[in-house]
């Protein structure tokens, strides 16, 4: 059957001890994209469920990764619960994540507080005179320079930016970490780089993660509060050996390869496919080997991309580019036949002013990244989700929207479904 948002349906420590193939034991690291509720509110459970299984003496720290304030929520919910059970945690906050600039802030004068409301002449909207407005091209000089910190001095960011100035330990009304509730030292900031390579249309990068194997990086989404994307990015692999053009050499060369002291002539091939790009390996009868000659070219390690919820992706283009599976939100849907009195139209706009998307705009950006395949999450809990026709036949509609949207097969978009396990084929 095909569900909605399983994070934001069932508590999370649930979902993980029913799934066959994710155990807790084996989350190392937890990347969060914002504050809202349906995106935090389960991440004290599941922390308790993993520290059930780890020793606090032996076990290495959970990376909990998110934007600012992160840290200081996670103290006061595990403090005030008294969750002595979560394991060894540090948290690595993303500084100064920016609002859209789509997202105008306006200031209630009768309480003094700052809301950001989506302004749809601002971005791809009708404008006064009836044409379209066009989406900031690449090289606008537009900056996501403005978000809650500073701009509603009531946000728990502001709070958490202006009372905790003193340092990442807490300081001037905020929390100190105490390895008592787990809280290991180490966390870090991570700052915005708006010069980044990768950066597009006046957004920054956030270099997440970087690890032998694996990078992460981030960028801000288009939602009403501070949210980001991460793109996780494979290390490109070596090229495959060439046993066929190297094999007959070796033995052609066997008895004066052992007479020059290498006993076990056949390990020459690990040293061949370890070579650099233009160096070459010289045969005792003279065969010259080239490395570009016997091994393939190294392998592109895959890339994942994670949207999180957003009226647009647009600053991901650059570190998303060529994903080989795009996650991204589709809240709402226009069902003709099951919706009444609007149309596709209205409810783009009524998505987008909440800072949200329809499977047609997540199959235009998968598209607009060249994604090799789509998999489409969040959707509204007016969609049931179980495993009647109806069900079914509704989820099956929003991947068709999809589908033609972003030109990708059917056996390439999908609507997430509870437990479900989508293979990423090496490249």
């Amino acid at each position: 059957s095909k569900s909605p948002k399983t994070p934001q349906t069932k508590p999370p420590q649930l979902q993980i001890q029913r799934s066959t193939t994710l155990k807790s034991g084996r989350v190392t690291k937890i990347f969060l994209t914002h504050s809202h509720g349906d995106h935090t509110f389960g991440l004290p459970g599941l922390l308790c469920l993993m520290g059930q299984d780890r020793d606090r003496r032996t076990s290495p720290p959970v990376d909990i990764y998110g934007p600012e304030g992160l840290r200081q929520y996670l103290r006061v919910v595990i403090r005030y619960s008294a969750s002595r059970i979560v394991p060894n945690y540090r948290v690595h906050e993303l500084k100064c994540v920016p609002m859209a600039p789509e997202w105008n802030p306006v200031l209630d004068r009768r309480d003094g507080r700052m809301r950001f409301f989506y302004d749809l002449k601002r971005h791809g909207a009708v404008t006064a005179g009836g044409g379209r407005r066009r989406a900031p091209s690449s090289s606008s000089s537009v900056r996501w320079d403005r978000g809650l910190a500073g701009d509603d001095p009531y946000s728990w960011i502001t709070h958490c930016a202006s009372a905790g100035a003193a340092g990442i330990n807490g300081a001037g009304g905020l929390l100190e970490r105490d390895a008592y509730f787990g809280e290991v030292d180490d966390g870090s900031d991570i700052y915005p780089d708006y010069n980044h390579p990768d950066a597009r249309h006046g957004a920054p990068v956030w270099e997440v993660l970087t690890e032998p194997d694996v990078t992460v990086r981030a960028a801000p989404m288009s939602h009403g509060v501070p949210c980001v994307g991460y793109v996780i990015k494979e290390t490109n692999k070596p090229g495959r050996l060439k046993p066929e053009s190297v094999v007959p050499v070796i033995r052609r060369n066997e008895k004066a390869l052992r007479a020059a002291g290498v006993h076990v002539p056949m390990k020459i091939l690990g040293a061949i496919k370890n070579m650099k790009e233009g160096e070459y390996f010289r045969f005792p009868d003279g065969t010259v080997v080239h490395q570009t000659d016997v091994v393939e070219p190294q392998r592109e390690g895959r890339k994942v991309v994670i949207c999180g919820d957003t009226a647009d992706s647009r600053a991901l283009e650059g570190l998303a580019m060529g994903a080989d599976l795009l996650v991204h939100e589709a809240t709402n849907a226009y069902l003709e036949g099951i919706d009444k009195e609007t149309n596709l139209h209205y409810v783009t706009k009524d998505a987008k002013i909440h800072g949200h998307s329809t499977p047609q705009m997540a199959g235009e950006f998968a598209k607009r990244i060249s994604a090799k395949r789509l998999v489409m999450n969040h959707f509204s809990s007016r969609y049931k989700g179980d495993p009647s026709m109806e069900s079914i036949s509704v989820m099956t509609r929003i991947e068709r929207q999809a589908i033609e949207a972003s030109d990708l097969s059917d056996q390439h978009v999908a609507a997430a479904w509870d437990f479900m396990n989508f293979p990423i084929p090496p490249n």
